[in-house]
């Protein structure tokens, strides 16, 4: 904004700021009708009894007045402050107390320099008395007469914003925590499709760990062709919600079908469930993707794995366990037929029984390679692993 602008209406900050400079004019200089029933002395004790807090800077950009909130707010003393140059002022009481502060001190400067206004600023106070209160920021130009350069900078208090920040993070919390104990894999995702957060499901069903994944976009962990498809279906909802106003939030869930790339760029077949998420304007702010793997794909690369391993496992468990059994049961029978009377013959009956147990193990041997046999043979999955055919033989299946 010029500050040479002429014949435009002031606006009602412009006044105020006005009338403001002139009650600090006269207290500093101690006119005789300072006290006189005015306009100006009559809107000073208001402004200073203001919850919201406001700083007048003079033209020669030194703080001239401040009312009683920002000494709440921000934990300073306006008579230490009053005379303080404005920028010195920004820097070391107000911009080390915001979140984001540093972007405050540079738009002050630069609008110094170019005598504009600053668009409200949302800010968060994080380190004074008053921890956690939203304040609105924004500072309006006098752009003419006797006080020309001089600007009102107001620190409005917004409780609104507190609270939605507060249920923003209550909210954060019940989704890192579902999502942290759900056993489908969750994703978020900015607009971008770039993934931003992911749970651990993601090492059970793609191998991956979360970690490694944040950043990366999208096309990483999904064939290329669903990606597209992915795109399509988010265009046609934010047509459709276009088209009938802000859609309801629950009810935006959309639905397909793709495919996930593991770890080793074999696809998983997943049914992906997903909304937009949105700011309060209704502008997308990114999705939120629940993906669960499609029932019965045996074939699956990843199911067969679980199922491969757990079938060798028990394969070679029987194997093992039947050599542990009957190599000290022969031990026992041949140290029993030493002597021949009824306690040996005992032992030798017992031994039979153990030896009848032995030979069902030997059987569920034989039914677990018949099973690995089949799967190898109907889903096409490789064996080159040598086996052994039981006790005290080998043979390739």
């Amino acid at each position: 904004m010029n500050c040479n602008r002429v014949g435009m209406q002031k606006s009602e900050r412009e006044r105020v700021a006005e009338m403001l400079f002139c009650h600090s004019s006269c207290l500093t200089q101690s006119e005789p009708g300072a006290a006189a029933a005015s306009a100006r002395d009559v809107l000073a004790p208001l402004v200073d009894r203001l919850e919201d807090g406001v700083v007048l800077i003079g033209p020669d950009h030194t703080v001239a007045w401040m009312n009683k909130a920002m000494e709440e707010l921000f934990g300073v003393s306006r008579y230490e402050i009053i005379g303080m140059n404005a920028v010195e002022f920004i820097s070391i009481c107000i911009s080390p107390n915001l979140q984001g502060g540093e972007d405050l001190k540079s738009d002050f400067i630069v609008s110094c320099f170019f005598c504009e206004n600053i668009p409200t600023r949302r800010y968060c106070i994080a380190r004074t008395p008053a921890g956690g209160v939203w304040v609105e920021y924004s500072s309006t130009v006098i752009p003419g007469g006797p006080n020309r350069g001089a600007r009102l900078d107001t620190y409005h208090i917004s409780l609104d914003a507190g609270r939605l920040e507060t249920s923003l993070q209550e909210w954060r919390q019940r989704y890192d925590l579902l999502s942290a104990i759900s056993s489908d894999l969750v994703i978020s995702l900015d607009p971008g499709l770039t993934i931003t957060s992911v749970n651990l499901a993601i090492r059970r069903l793609l191998g991956y760990n979360p970690e490694n994944l944040i950043g990366k976009h999208l096309s990483f962990i999904m064939a290329p062709d669903c990606v597209a498809e992915f795109q399509k279906t988010c265009f046609r909802d934010r047509v459709s919600r276009g088209t009938a106003g802000r859609s309801d939030p629950a009810g935006g869930m959309c639905t397909l079908e793709v495919n996930l790339m593991d770890a080793r760029n074999q696809p998983v077949a997943v049914i992906l469930e997903f909304s937009s998420v949105g700011d309060r304007d209704g502008s997308s702010t990114g999705f939120i993707a629940v993906a669960r793997q499609k029932a019965g794909e045996l074939n699956d690369e990843h199911l067969w794995r679980e199922v491969g391993s757990q079938l060798d496992q028990n394969i070679e468990h029987l194997v093992c366990l039947g050599d542990r059994i009957r190599n000290p049961l022969a031990v026992i029978v041949g140290l029993a037929d030493l002597q021949d009377d009824e306690t040996t013959r005992k032992i030798a009956e017992q031994a039979r029984i153990i030896d009848g147990i032995v030979t069902e193990l030997d059987r569920g041997y034989v039914a677990s390679l018949s099973v690995r046999k089949f799967l190898r043979k109907h889903y096409h999955q490789r064996d080159n692993a040598v086996e052994s055919s039981g006790p005290g033989s080998s043979t390739n299946t």
